[in-house]
């Protein structure tokens, strides 16, 4: 229920009310049985009762992790979702075959070292209305100049500290227009389809401050992994720019088709040299904003690239998946180009998948995947206004955890699944 109230200390005042405690009664009834249900008290927990027992969950983080993921993938199976008998299309996969994720960094309880408050002084003079006599800097009882007012000054050291929390970057790179933040960081997978209100969240991480462990991008690795092998019918993903290279190839070598964003300041490069082409001439292969593109020499002594036709994805093994691009040459001929790294990339220093991409940029492929990508940050909107006061509600990761992995969003989803489905099907079933 914290993730309907938003707060232990309103989550425990709806416990104490009747109604509300009479509702899980008969929710524990129908699923553990009525002997269960006898053992509860008259009145829901307190909140310093959530607070004491919940750190005797902290042990069995990675089971309930484990559990929710499991219980994920289960109700996206049961709705439809990466069904692995239907159709997995390339270049119009259905939304329901896709995963979006994102980080979330909700803000901390405490302010981050380093920050900075309003004085008190400067506080009350900014809340004076214009035009008045102590606004327009000169004193009414005096005539003469107003106190100057302290800068802003270092906040002192908070009664409580939250070490789960630390400065994480939002909305990009920090010199590209993000924003810092102070809380803790998580990174969330979920999957949809086109009805209201279907989202189901598939994970839950947290991620450690800095970045050398691999930070958000290693996390999103291991997690669309993770639901790769619990939905065989999974197509791909939708990320922001966090993924690199490294990071798409081993996604694209599971299988997945990855779609993200191409980073700014990447020169073109030249892929390959076909030699052995029918028509007899050579082909001068380069890369340009995540596409394959073909070099002509102008008269002017000048290399133009103009972009190939005919471009097919061609995905083949079995364990360890190739890509391949099947593209139309200048001559009419077709070529058959690698996109995932090959150990010849390793040798001569090339990052393939940095530069060639399974769906550039601003084509319609890209484009119908990847407008599916803003229901991550809708995901965070959402955990934002869920919270009270727009913070996090607990102190250090095990306990953040906790809370974040009491989202109601699955309960809901789940309820207007079964809500919605015909009266054939409609009675709801426990989780396996």
């Amino acid at each position: 229920m914290l993730g309907i109230f938003g707060s232990a200390r309103k989550t425990a005042a709806a416990m104490a009310d009747t109604a509300y405690w009479q509702l899980i009664i008969d929710g524990v009834t129908s699923r553990l049985g009525p002997a269960e249900a006898l053992c509860l008290p008259a009145r829901g927990p307190s909140r310093n009762m959530w607070n004491w027992h919940s750190k005797r969950l902290h042990p069995y983080l990675p089971s309930l992790q484990e559990e929710f993921r499991r219980l994920a993938a289960y109700q996206a199976r049961e709705a439809g979702y990466a069904d692995p008998g239907q159709t997995r299309s390339m270049t119009a996969p259905g939304r329901g075959q896709f995963v979006v994720g994102d980080g979330a960094v909700p803000a901390s309880p405490v302010r981050g070292p380093g920050s900075k408050t309003k004085s008190k002084k400067k506080h009350a003079r900014e809340k004076k209305e214009p035009g008045s006599a102590e606004s327009d800097g000169g004193s009414a009882a005096t005539g003469g100049e107003s106190p100057k007012v302290a800068e802003d000054e270092p906040q002192a050291n908070p009664r409580r500290k939250d070490p789960g929390a630390g400065w994480h970057v939002e909305g990009g790179e920090e010199e590209d227009g993000g924003h810092r933040v102070f809380g803790p960081k998580f990174v969330l997978t979920s999957v949809r389809d086109d009805r209201p209100l279907s989202r189901i969240v598939l994970d839950v991480r947290y991620q450690r401050p800095g970045k050398g462990y691999g930070g958000e991008a290693a996390l999103a690795v291991s997690m669309l992994m993770d639901a790769a092998a619990r939905l065989p019918g999974l197509t791909g993903a939708c990320w922001d720019g966090a993924l690199r290279e490294i990071h798409r190839d081993q996604l694209m070598k599971a299988g997945l088709l990855i779609v993200s964003p191409q980073h700014d300041g990447i020169a073109p490069r030249r892929i390959a040299l076909v030699t052995g082409c029918p028509c007899g001439n050579r082909h001068d292969l380069w890369s340009k904003g995540g596409a394959l593109r073909e070099a002509e020499s102008l008269d002017t002594g000048e290399i133009h690239l103009t972009p190939t036709t005919g471009s097919r994805l061609e995905p083949c093994g079995g364990r360890r998946h190739r890509w391949y691009l099947l593209t139309r040459l200048s001559c009419g001929n077709t070529h058959r180009e690698r996109l995932d790294t090959t150990r010849e990339d390793h040798r001569r220093g090339l990052n393939r998948t940095e530069h060639l991409r399974q769906h550039p940029p601003d084509t319609d492929s890209y484009i119908h995947c990847y407008r599916w990508r803003p229901d991550a940050e809708s995901l965070n909107a959402q955990l934002d206004a869920t919270l009270w006061n727009r913070r996090m509600i607990a102190y250090g990761a095990p306990q953040q955890t906790l809370v974040m992995l009491a989202l109601a969003q699955n309960a809901l989803t789940r309820h207007l699944h079964h809500r919605q489905a015909p009266s054939t099907t409609r009675q709801e079933r426990a989780p396996p």
